[in-house]
C-alpha cells in the first residue's frame, strides 16, 4: 500500500488570497475616504466662496442704492439683481438675510458657505425682506429697494 503524502500548499494559497484581499480592501477603503475627504473639502470651499461673491455683490448694489437715496432724497431707486441664473449655473442654492447692520447670505447646497457683511447703512436702519423670513435663490432675480416710510433696505424675491 501506497501512502500519501500531506501536503499543506492548497492551504497556503487559500490563506495568502484571503491576506491579499483583506490588504486590497483596506487600501480601496483608505483611498475612498481620502479621496471623499478632499471633495467634501473643495465643495466647501466653493460654497464658501461663493457665499463671499453673493454677499459682497449684494453689498455693492445696497450701497448703490443708498448713494442715490442719499444724493437724491425724493427718488426710488430699484435694483433687479440677476443672481438665480448664475447660481443655477453654478448649482448653488442659497438664502439671503438682512441684518442690522448689513446682510448675511448662506448655502443651503453645496452646505457649508456662510458670510456676513457689514457695512454704513444711513439713511436705512436695516436690511429686511418682505416675508420676514430669509429668501431663498427659488427665483431668478432679487429686487433690492428702499422703502422711505420705513427707513429700511427691503429685498424680495422677483
Amino acid at each position: 500500500m501506497s501512502n500519501l503524502a500531506y501536503d499543506d500548499s492548497a492551504a497556503s494559497e487559500l490563506i495568502g488570497y484571503v491576506y491579499t484581499i483583506a490588504v486590497s480592501i483596506l487600501i480601496l477603503s483608505s483611498i475612498m475616504l481620502t479621496s471623499t475627504t478632499m471633495l467634501n473639502g473643495n465643495i466647501a470651499n466653493t460654497a464658501q466662496e461663493e457665499a463671499e461673491q453673493l454677499a459682497l455683490y449684494f453689498q455693492l448694489s445696497i450701497e448703490d442704492l443708498l448713494t442715490t437715496v442719499r444724493e437724491h432724497p425724493d427718488s426710488s431707486p430699484v435694483i433687479k439683481l440677476n443672481t438665480g441664473i448664475e447660481s443655477i449655473n453654478h448649482g448653488i442654492k442659497y438664502k439671503v438675510n438682512g441684518t442690522t447692520g448689513g446682510l448675511k447670505v448662506t448655502t443651503m447646497q453645496p452646505r457649508g458657505g456662510e458670510f456676513e457683511v457689514t457695512f454704513p447703512m444711513s439713511p436705512a436702519t436695516s436690511i429686511e425682506t418682505t416675508s420676514g423670513l430669509p429668501l431663498i435663490s427659488t427665483s431668478s432675480y432679487i429686487v433690492i429697494y428702499y422703502d422711505d416710510n420705513l427707513k429700511v433696505v427691503k429685498l424680495t424675491t422677483g
